[in-house]
């Protein structure tokens, strides 16, 4: 009976391990997309002071200039907010893990508890069945030697 219910927790620790590894994976993709989206920025940003640099060397108005520094202002501005979602998400994705991890490791001490249990349980039957065997043979050798 013991057995069983221990082997029904393993099963129901081993959903709850998949779970959590899938939440796990998730928090780890939406901390990629979020670094991706965040080179992206910042490719743009280079790309555009680039070509800015490029017109400007012909010459800008001051309208056009400060279009450029805004813009750019808006380009850093969305960079820092993207910086924080990446730190927000990686600290998701290191909580996860570490959920992840433990219930693991939970896992395994049932799995190991169980297979100590079903070891015992082993042994304690091949003890019995030998127990039994040398019974047998004590009654067969005493009505061999017994007259009749």
């Amino acid at each position: 009976m013991a057995n069983k219910q221990l082997e029904l927790l393993v099963k129901v620790q081993l959903e709850r391990e998949e779970k959590l590894q899938a939440n796990f994976v998730q928090a780890l993709q939406f901390t990629r997309q979020a670094e991706q989206k965040y080179q992206g920025l910042a490719d743009y940003r280079t790309d555009y002071i680039q070509q800015s640099q490029q017109q400007g060397s012909m010459g800008l108005q001051s309208r056009q200039y400060n279009q450029f520094v805004s813009f750019i202002a808006k380009l850093d501005l969305a960079l820092q907010q993207q910086a924080q979602q990446i730190q927000q998400a990686k600290a998701v994705l290191e909580q996860r893990r570490q959920q992840w991890l433990a219930m693991q490791k939970k896992r395994k001490a049932l799995e190991y508890l169980l297979e100590q249990q079903k070891q015992h349980a082993m042994k304690k039957a091949a003890r019995t069945e030998q127990l039994l065997q040398d019974e047998v043979a004590m009654q067969q050798f005493v009505r061999r030697q017994s007259p009749h």
